[in-house]
């Protein structure tokens, strides 16, 4: 099912210019974006009379950043590119694909928005899901390993930020 999916998805992009560049851009440009999302944040706690909120906004994408990437390095399961026989559409290290530290990272920044802003944040969260499709579009990721990304995030975010 994981496989089927893929290619139902990495092959519309490779026959779809528009859907091509589009995931390329996304892709290539994602962790800039969420870089100025976060620090934008930031910025606004700092500056805002939320600045008790800082630790958390600081802690908790952290500690989700730290699983995700612990269990990549334990599954240690090749990305789509090194396994199947495509060529992805962005370049990329050979290593770990699951889970999806993209998809982690940028659902983690948008739900830390729930500090910020919350309306803002719902806009975030729909920007990380097309980072997160951009990323299996592209050949990169299949669509397990971005789903478990947006679950280790999804639970770091409902601990950290709502409870």
């Amino acid at each position: 099912m994981n496989k089927r999916l893929f290619y139902r998805i990495y092959n519309y992009t490779v026959n779809n210019k528009t859907a091509a560049k589009a995931a390329v851009l996304l892709s290539r440009f994602s962790k800039f974006i969420y870089v100025v999302i976060y620090g934008l944040g930031f910025i606004i706690l700092l500056f805002g009379s939320d600045i008790l909120l800082i630790p958390r906004y600081i802690l908790v994408p952290f500690a989700v950043l730290v699983v995700n990437t612990s269990l990549r390095k334990i599954l240690n399961k090749p990305r789509p590119f090194e396994s199947e026989d495509i060529e992805a559409l962005v370049p990329h290290e050979e290593n770990g694909s699951l889970p999806s530290n993209h998809a982690a990272s940028s659902l983690i920044i948008s739900l830390s928005w729930l500090l910020v802003c919350p309306p803002v944040a719902a806009a975030f969260v729909l920007l990380s899901f097309c980072t997160g499709f951009s990323r299996i579009m592209t050949g990169i990721h299949y669509p397990l390993d971005v789903v478990c990304g947006w679950m280790i995030a999804l639970i770091g975010g409902v601990f950290g930020f709502l409870l």
